[in-house]
């Protein structure tokens, strides 16, 4: 998610939820292939009572109002991670590290086409509670959507490490959970403020702000394989090199 705001990234919580695949290597297409075919005939985000009812029966356990064409993050131009700095000592071989990065970009595009459809309801699919901006939250309750520009979602720079006990104790101090083995620090990159804009049903357009300066930002998780998102990396966590909370040292150095 992610959404790098302190946003992103996610779980999910339904009688469909994604099971672990921590081994995985192989990157997958981020478009899972059961709907391809249910959902084959859907080509722009379409009303869920307006898709054939095999899509809808896909789309229902999501609690969307709406269901995207089968190509979203296609469309969305969901861009490939950059190469991810492997910094777990072999735990995790290159090609895993990397599917992860590839993944967490996939989970952003997903929480980019939830807010800008309006989908509050999908979100904890994708994303923990501690990880949605509040102001974010607050838009969506009201009805309005979301358009999150690129310079809030995909990094410039990826590595991965390991949380470990410090790792855990940092985030336990800012009341966020600790049940992530791994982290990925990304490094967004900016030459000027990030700004989401809310439009509300009456019309009107409101900025949230975002990341308002380089940052490099936290995001532990693992990685889910679901059976209608594909891939994604989920967080339930977040955190920057600028928290007073102390995040551990190696996870600041260059």
């Amino acid at each position: 998610m992610a959404a790098l705001s302190g946003v992103v990234v996610l779980t999910g919580c339904n009688s469909s939820t994604p099971t672990a695949s921590p081994s995985r290597a192989k990157s997958t297409s981020p478009s899972a292939s059961t709907t391809s075919g249910a959902c084959a005939s859907v080509h722009v985000t379409t009303p869920i009572d307006q898709v054939p009812a095999a899509c809808a029966a896909l789309w229902s356990p999501y609690q969307v109002t709406k269901v995207p064409p089968p190509d979203i993050l296609q469309q969305e131009h969901v861009p490939p991670a950059p190469p991810v700095r492997n910094l777990t000592s072999g735990a995790v071989s290159d090609a895993t590290a990397q599917h992860w990065a590839d993944a967490n970009n996939f989970d952003s595009g997903w929480f980019k086409w939830a807010e800008a459809n309006g989908q509050l309801a999908f979100l904890p699919h994708i994303a923990g509670p501690d990880v949605i901006l509040p102001a974010e939250r607050s838009a969506l309750e009201m009805g309005a959507t979301i358009a999150q520009p690129d310079c809030n979602l995909w990094p410039a720079n990826m590595k991965l490490l390991p949380i470990g006990g410090d790792g855990n104790a940092y985030f336990a101090r800012k009341g966020l959970p600790t049940d992530n083995p791994y982290v990925l620090i990304d490094e967004i990159q900016l030459t000027q403020p990030c700004v989401a804009i809310a439009t509300y049903p009456d019309g009107e357009h409101s900025p949230i702000p975002e990341l308002q300066q380089t940052s490099t930002v936290f995001v532990p998780g693992r990685l889910m394989s679901d059976p209608v998102l594909g891939d994604i990396w989920l967080s339930d966590a977040g955190g920057s090199c600028s928290d007073l909370a102390g995040p551990p040292v190696e996870w600041c150095r260059a």
